[in-house]
């Protein structure tokens, strides 16, 4: 090969999506997208829920076919048929539903498809376990290939799924909004991997909602609206600008002030409290009316935990837990939800909505199950006013009440699953990760929604990964750290390096 030849090839890019269409019947998803990815670079993919980044990232991987245009990498142009033919040419997703199998060990869920043999065609596991732990400690991450899928929590499992597409090099990797359910020690693990990556040639497309992450691990940014691509600039670009870009509006700060009045009487107590299942220890807190109190920790650390078992989900062992100042037990979330408490899960499709169910249907059926209105029939009419006035409270549009939740971007589910905790008298409010996978617009609707909520005095328990939503809207934070409170930190005195130097021992 003559020098301009290998130039050539050396400037070749991993991937190139050229006019990629995509319809479904009449409604066009995706509308002439053109991607150019260059070897060794992160390319961020940007835009609301609905714009059209889980449609083109699907294209990439083989899992969707292309009504119009083509993709180029490795000696490949066309469409792939596949997600085998888009791996067998070196492309790799790791989407947002997970592709593991439960009953499995993390060992053997990082081998499937590559499993080491022994004889007669068994699998040889004591090599996969140490394949799979070697790898995983190469990666930075802490999973012990041993444990069994069903037993980890869903940031675990996300570190398991970046796992199996690294263990097999590929040319191309898709991370769609892979920190989404990591803490921020764990998000740093996998950003210290992607610049090994990106030092080794891979190309990465990478799709998020936080904008911070955006000139931290990218080098250029495409930004989709309506299925259009709207432009592709780079990722040192103002976040005001992107945002703009993004929404086709200019979006301002998106947390809202904070209630400034002394909060109301206390609602929920907790002193030294312990679950059955050992993942809360000695916990201890206070919540008042109107007050939002944020829980911090890596994934985990028991913050989870500690939301369901005040909701009934986790049996509490020993310790107090008073609710209004009486002493209680929540044996099942319907006492819960009968006594005032609302429990928001951080996996709204499998814990929090009837997927397949009207929006309409999913709002209405914890009060007509649990609520003071359980076991009575909702008069149409009186369903209809309820929608309505839901539909106001949250901002989701009531026309589309009436369509399947599945239909539904990750923004819209999550109003969806809100506006659940508004249809019965609720006083005191548990929201866990309440914006995973809800873009910037949708986040700034729910920042709102939560600031209702504490100015009409509910006293609102915020638990998340996200460090900064939980700087931006809580009056006070806590941090636990392997199942216990280990620090508290009143708004005036957050500090971002000190609240995660508690994370860690």
């Amino acid at each position: 090969m003559n020098s301009a030849s290998a130039n050539l090839v050396a400037d070749a890019p991993a991937l190139r999506a050229v006019g990629l269409v995509k319809r479904y019947g009449s409604h066009v998803a995706l509308k002439g997208v053109n991607l150019t990815i260059a070897p060794g670079s992160v390319h961020i993919l940007f835009g609301e829920n609905g714009a059209g980044k889980s449609t083109l990232i699907s294209m990439l991987a083989g899992a969707n076919v292309p009504s119009e245009g083509h993709i180029e990498t490795g000696g490949h142009r066309g469409a792939f048929a596949s997600v085998a033919e888009a791996r067998a040419h070196g492309v790799r997703a790791v989407f947002q539903e997970f592709s593991l199998v439960p009953h499995l060990t993390v060992a053997e869920n990082i081998s499937l498809g590559d499993e080491p043999l022994a004889g007669f065609g068994l699998l040889a596991k004591t090599l996969a376990y140490t394949r799979a732990q070697r790898l995983i400690t190469e990666l930075g991450f802490d999973i012990d290939a041993a444990a069994r899928i069903e037993d980890l929590a869903r940031g675990k499992q996300q570190m398991v799924e970046i796992c199996k597409a690294v263990a097999q090099a590929p040319r191309v990797l898709i991370l769609d909004e892979p920190t989404a359910s990591l803490s921020e020690h764990d998000a740093q693990a996998l950003f210290a991997l992607m610049n090994r990556l990106k030092a080794a040639g891979t190309a990465i497309i990478y799709i998020t909602h936080r904008m911070h992450e955006i000139p931290l691990v990218g080098d250029m940014v495409t930004v989709l609206r309506d299925g259009q691509q709207i432009a592709t600039v780079p990722t040192s670009t103002p976040e005001s600008e992107l945002v703009a870009l993004m929404t086709g509006r200019t979006v301002s700060n998106i947390y809202p002030e904070p209630r400034s009045e002394p909060p109301g009487p206390l609602r929920l107590r907790l002193e030294h409290l312990y679950t059955a299942d050992g993942t809360v220890m000695d916990a201890s807190l206070q919540l008042r009316a109107g007050e939002i109190v944020g829980i911090a920790g890596l994934v985990g650390c028991g913050k989870s935990e500690l939301g369901q078992a005040c909701y009934g989900l986790r049996r509490i062992s020993r310790g107090t837990f008073e609710f209004d100042d009486q002493p209680r037990r929540f044996g099942h979330p319907a006492d819960a939800i009968a006594a005032g408490v609302w429990y928001s899960p951080p996996d709204r499709k499998r814990d929090g909505l009837a997927m397949m169910r009207p929006a309409s249907e999913n709002m209405t059926l914890s009060a007509l199950l649990f609520g003071a209105d359980r076991g009575k029939r909702l008069r149409p009419k009186g369903e209809a006013a309820t929608v309505a006035r839901l539909c106001e409270q949250v901002d989701f549009s009531l026309a589309r009440s009436v369509e399947s939740v599945s239909n539904f971007s990750g923004g819209n589910q999550q109003k969806v699953l809100l506006a659940k905790g508004l249809a019965q008298e609720v006083g005191v409010y548990i929201f866990d990760e309440p914006t995973v996978g809800v873009d910037v617009g949708a986040r700034q609707s729910i920042y709102q929604y939560l600031a209702r909520l504490s100015n009409s005095g509910a006293a609102i328990l915020l638990i998340s990964s996200d460090l900064p939503e939980l700087m931006g809207m809580s009056h006070r934070m806590l941090v636990m750290r392997n199942g216990r409170m280990v620090a508290e930190f009143a708004r005036e005195a957050f500090d971002e390096q000190q609240i995660l130097e508690y994370f860690f021992e």
